[in-house]
């Protein structure tokens, strides 16, 4: 699915071998970290997950409940407050590109325009559709630069880190996404890197909803700290 090569392979195929024993076990290795973290490590933690229209459902959700687990303060931002509509990205092997379905919706808490960053310890920004659009937003792009220029927590999912390149240079870092946006990265100057997860000092990125057990982890390690 993610991997990227001159000889095209089925997305299907791909999809599978993300989940093969490797990723098993890495899965226990993960589920053990996180059952060893300290009660309310991460109590009274507030973050931004940004979000538009038609951000990836099954990213925006895990990201939302895993913070809420770990006794975080997730605070979804949108161009505004209401119902937003997410969606589904999938692979069938009929299809040279993902497929994409209507998913849940979720309430945002807040409208880009009344975001201080600075009332932020961390910055999640899932993939999908939303990213496409919310880059677009001046709003938007003083919170990317705020947490880039601070070294802050920054996490970001697949199509997620166009808000990066949009915002601010992102000239030698290290970082992974969906392997469709690979030349950008490689155009602004970044350094793609095909693995679940990559940590770029605060910066932590990954290639899809497939990953979301092994960047979670490396996310909430960074935001702890």
């Amino acid at each position: 699915m993610f991997k990227h090569e001159p000889k095209k392979i089925s997305r299907r195929r791909a999809l599978a071998a993300s989940f093969g024993a490797a990723g098993i076990a890495t899965l226990g290795s993960t589920q053990a970290l996180a059952a060893s973290w300290p009660a309310g490590r991460l109590k009274g933690k507030r973050v931004l997950v940004c979000i538009g229209e038609f951000s990836e459902g099954l990213e925006t959700y895990y990201l939302v409940y895993r913070l809420v687990e770990e006794g975080a303060v997730p605070v979804v931002a949108a161009a505004s407050v209401k119902r937003l509509q997410m969606v589904v990205h999938d692979f069938d092997p009929q299809y040279s590109n993902y497929t994409e379905k209507p998913g849940y919706k979720i309430k945002t808490d807040v409208a880009y325009k009344d975001v201080n960053p600075a009332d932020y310890d961390g910055l999640l920004i899932p993939g999908g559709r939303g990213p496409e659009e919310i880059r677009q937003y001046d709003d938007v792009l003083k919170i990317v630069r705020y947490f880039m220029d601070k070294k802050l927590p920054l996490g970001a999912m697949c199509h997620g880190v166009m808000l990066l390149y949009t915002g601010r240079t992102i000239k030698g870092r290290r970082m992974a996404a969906y392997h469709g946006i690979r030349a950008d990265i490689e155009s602004a100057g970044g350094v793609f890197v095909d693995k679940p997860a990559v940590v770029d000092g605060a910066l932590v990125t990954s290639r899809g909803w497939p990953d979301l057990p092994y960047f979670m982890p490396k996310f909430l390690e960074v935001l702890a700290q």
